[in-house]
């Protein structure tokens, strides 16, 4: 059930938000152990950001999942900074991402919570 939210003040065409919506889905399912069929990611490009007082390109990654170990948050961290870097021009040093290990009954799907 891992989710992933990212924001950031770029304008991102709608193929290449599809894109990186995919390959986030891709790096999260794979470092969680995850089925991907269960990640969520949301893109939201066009954002009124700033970062250190100035709207250079950032980011801001919110990822929450039941059970993320510290482990994991490294792995994670150096793959998405590393991706918004090569392919959107975001350096990792404009990039915060809010982990959230998250209680199973604190988690609602279908009807119901995990």
């Amino acid at each position: 059930m891992p989710f992933c939210r990212i924001e950031t003040n770029l304008n991102i065409t709608d193929d290449s938000k599809e894109n990186l919506a995919s390959t986030v889905s891709e790096i999260v399912a794979t470092a969680l152990a995850k089925p991907e069929a269960r990640v969520m990611v949301l893109v939201a490009d066009k954002m009124t950001m700033s970062f250190g007082a100035t709207a250079t390109p950032t980011a801001l990654v919110t990822l929450g999942s039941i059970g993320l170990s510290k482990e994991q948050r490294c792995d994670l961290s150096e793959k998405i900074c590393s991706l918004l870097d090569i392919n959107y021009g975001i350096s990792g040093k404009r990039v915060y991402i809010d982990f959230r290990d998250l209680e199973r009954s604190n988690v609602g799907w279908d009807g119901s919570t995990f």
